[in-house]
């Protein structure tokens, strides 16, 4: 199973692959976009112990997809009423 790890500071991925104590650990990717981490890991494994792997890395959130970015006015423009509108508060 791939997940998407956030890290609190920046990381070497070389340096991350060398401090993984678990060798059904594998380091993927770094992603641009959101500064995130792609690993393999056993699909059983929770997210704490996730983060418990990484040792002296500190994992800041685990995504289990792929963290797109949104941006606050990038959907608007492709809406034909805003989404406040769309939504009903109760008052």
């Amino acid at each position: 199973m791939e997940k998407f790890l956030k890290f609190k500071d920046e990381i070497n991925l070389r340096e991350l692959q060398d401090t993984i104590s678990d060798p059904r650990i594998v380091v993927l990717r770094k992603s641009q976009t959101t500064d995130t981490i792609q690993v393999r890991v056993p699909s059983g494994m929770s997210n704490k112990e996730i983060k418990k792997v990484f040792g002296p890395f500190e994992v800041k959130k685990v995504y289990s997809e792929f963290p797109y970015p949104i941006q606050g006015d990038g959907l608007g423009k492709f809406l034909i009423w805003p989404i406040a509108k769309l939504i009903q508060r109760d008052a």
